[in-house]
């Protein structure tokens, strides 16, 4: 049997036969035959198909650690998947045995992705939620369910607006402990300097965007202050933008441009390329009501390059060995943000 967890406590062992049964399952899908939309279907074979035992393996130590945390059996776990798309992570919770599993996404087409891919496979989720933070907490509240855990995969480094995406959790999920991962990796020099070159081919293309959003709110605007304006409304989207030009217009001042450490998001969506944030920003973000800390991530080791595979198995051992160095080589972090009355009870 595969081994997705090195811990062997009951959880550990529970996740680990039913990681090894859901690889299984989906090693003999046929998803060319779901009639998933192609965009849905390229994504899950680009993304969690042909890296399927990774796409696992980190559901499986999300699981591991958010439900450990929480201190509660797995039987009684009420857990949401918040951006799930069509991932591992709501199918294996559903598979452990957790009480409820809730899934999310902001558009229809990844929830009825995600669905033909559970029934097909025979696992679905409890409750399929479509929509961003505000309607899928609205959604929980007129259910009158609560969350012991909201967890996500590589979703937090896309959110607009971070800080009001954990306010409205501890407004309507109080209790609920919110665990991510983020490929956006801070500490990791080499990842600074990947998502550095990724901002900056991205925020050519966006500053452009911006632009031409910025003339169609204020035509009458000179090309140079349009310019000044598309520069000083970087990390800013929709409602935002059209905030700042409205406020130049009746000022004549342009804002000072936000230290945004070169990052970008699209103007329209307001979805972030992955928001590089330092972890004392992080904590800025996140509400003094939780109690926040970050875990190191692990490397791969199932890639089809042995080369690959050998550095993550040196790796990895470090990793573990020490959490501050751990930190610093890890390829993803999780960010915890644990409710501190959870530890007063």
């Amino acid at each position: 049997m595969n081994r997705f967890l090195k811990a062997e406590d009951e959880l550990a062992q529970n996740i680990n036969e039913q990681s090894n049964l859901l690889l299984g399952k989906l090693k003999n899908l046929e998803v060319d035959s779901l009639g998933l939309p192609y965009h849905c279907l390229h994504y899950f074979k680009g993304s969690h198909f042909k890296r399927l035992f990774f796409s696992i393996e980190t559901s499986a130590h999300l699981l591991y650690g958010a439900i450990s945390l929480t201190g509660k059996p797995v039987r009684e776990i009420v857990i949401l998947d918040y951006g799930a798309g069509v991932g591992t992570l709501y199918s294996l919770a559903k598979m452990i045995g957790c009480k409820m599993v809730l899934y999310n996404d902001h558009l229809e087409e990844w929830k009825t992705s995600a669905q033909l891919i559970g029934r097909a496979i025979g696992i679905e989720a409890d409750r399929y939620i479509v929509g961003d933070i505000n309607e899928t907490l609205e959604d929980l509240a007129s259910n009158n369910i609560s969350c012991d855990t909201i967890v996500s995969r590589n979703v937090i480094e896309h959110i607009y607006k971070l800080d009001y995406f954990y306010s409205a959790i501890l407004k309507k999920q109080p209790r609920a402990l919110v665990y991510s991962s983020t490929t956006a990796n801070w500490k990791n020099p080499l990842t600074r300097i990947q998502h550095y070159r990724m901002h900056k081919f991205w925020e050519k293309r966006y500053r452009v965007m911006r632009k031409e959003i910025i003339e169609k709110i204020s035509p009458g605007l000179s090309s140079e202050d349009a310019d000044r304006l598309a520069s000083a409304t970087q990390g800013k989207a929709g409602e935002d933008i059209e905030a700042t030009v409205k406020t130049f217009v009746r000022t004549k001042r342009i804002p000072e441009p936000v230290n945004h450490n070169g990052n970008t998001c699209h103007p329209d969506t307001g979805v972030w390329v992955e928001h590089l944030l330092s972890y004392r920003q992080y904590c800025e973000l996140i509400p003094p009501a939780y109690s926040v800390s970050f875990l190191p991530g692990f490397w791969d080791t199932h890639y089809s390059k042995a080369w690959k595979n050998l550095l993550g198995k040196i790796l990895n051992p470090i990793i573990n060995a020490n959490q501050k160095i751990g930190l610093t080589l890890a390829p993803f972090v999780y960010v915890v943000a644990n409710p501190k009355q959870n530890k007063n009870q």
